[in-house]
């Protein structure tokens, strides 16, 4: 017997591995950028957007060099339809995915922190992206993907909303008893003062504040909309390469062509507002960890574009759906991030939109730049 047929295929463990790999280093990436939240967000992705330069850069050149002919390196199609038609709406889309992608998933770090963050950026960008697939590359829209979509909907509309606590206590504040007075809350008439019994009423009692609660609220709103303009920002970028390597470009071009869009712009744009001073005085261990995001990153994709080729696509979206409870699990571990009913819910409701759509034979694959 051929002792060769008994060695497992490639594909029996290193798909899987490099599907799951490809989960735990965009988890990784999110923890990276969640620690540099004090950080200006266009700076954070301007360096995230570097490492995609500085490897798929002298990779292509060391290609292009080697290739007998060089220009199949940066195409396999038609070369005059790409260069007119494809590559500048891709580079049109990775610089809104720099800009209103990356920086705006980052801006949502800040206000909500990572557990939610995630779920409504990747809510919204399967939802937009099966929009603009069916607009832009007329991919059909099926019963199962419907309900996906409204699954995924009503889980960033729930992610979106204040806790409901905070609401209450920010629009009719709740019994708040200080050392002599007790403001009572009334259904319908104006809230009457209760003084304690055998207690004098200073006459400057402070009144009490339910400005932390409307801030708290407003927090919550603001980042969720820097979360779903991240997610509309990305889903643009999918579609855009999607359709971009249909003309015969490879990905590692149209990656190599995003990170240098990003690296030009938001560097540009970081020296032009916040000026030379202000990027020096940023500590070595910031470049360091947002250095670091930047690599996981591009390791991400490079394992999870290996995992599509191992993989059908409908085990890779299944194992990739797990940075929903990944990113969950950091927030609340590592970072404080609270746990109320409308996390737990949304989530859970974007892990059953993203199962449901999975189920699909032919699931679109998840990609971020």
């Amino acid at each position: 017997m051929n002792s060769a047929s008994t060695r497992p295929a490639p594909a029996a463990w290193l798909g899987p591995l490099c599907g799951i790999a490809s989960a735990v280093l965009y988890t990784l990436t999110n923890i990276c950028l969640r620690n540099c939240v004090d950080v200006d967000a266009y700076l954070v992705s301007a360096v995230k957007a570097a490492p995609t330069v500085i490897v798929l850069g002298p990779l292509i050149g060391w290609l292009t060099v080697r290739a007998a002919e060089p220009e199949q390196i940066l195409y396999a199609g038609n070369r005059s339809e790409a260069l007119k038609k494809r590559i500048p709406r891709f580079v049109l889309a990775s610089f809104l995915a720099q800009f209103f992608g990356n920086a705006a998933f980052q801006k949502a770090l800040e206000h909500i922190g990572l557990a939610a963050s995630v779920p409504i950026t990747l809510g919204v960008l399967i939802v937009g992206g099966a929009v603009l697939g069916t607009l832009m590359l007329k991919e059909p829209v099926g019963t199962r993907k419907v309900v996906a979509m409204v699954t995924l909907i009503v889980a960033v509309i729930v992610l979106s909303l204040p806790d409901r606590g905070d609401l209450e206590t920010s629009t009719n504040p709740a019994a708040v008893t200080t050392d002599t007075t007790t403001i009572a809350p009334a259904a319908s008439n104006p809230p009457t003062r209760t003084v304690a019994p055998h207690q004098p009423q200073p006459s400057n009692q402070p009144q009490p504040s339910n400005q932390p609660q409307q801030r708290d609220a407003i927090e919550v709103i603001v980042g969720s909309l820097w979360a779903a303009l991240s997610g509309l920002a990305y889903s643009f970028f999918g579609v855009s390469m999607r359709q971009t390597l249909q003309s015969g470009i490879p990905a590692r071009t149209l990656m190599f062509v995003s990170g240098l869009t990003g690296t030009i712009s938001l560097w540009a744009f970081c020296f032009a507002t916040l000026g030379f001073q202000t990027i020096a005085e940023t500590s070595s261990s910031q470049w360091g960890i947002m250095l670091a995001a930047g690599f996981c990153n591009f390791s991400a994709f490079i394992a999870i574009t290996v995992a599509l080729r191992l993989l059908p696509v409908v085990a890779v979206n299944l194992i990739n759906a797990s940075q929903v409870a990944m990113a969950a699990i950091a927030g609340v571990l590592l970072f404080g991030e609270p746990i109320t009913k409308q996390l737990t819910l949304g989530i859970l409701l974007t892990l059953a939109g993203l199962i449901i759509l999975a189920r699909r034979t032919r699931a679109p694959i998840v990609i971020t730049d």
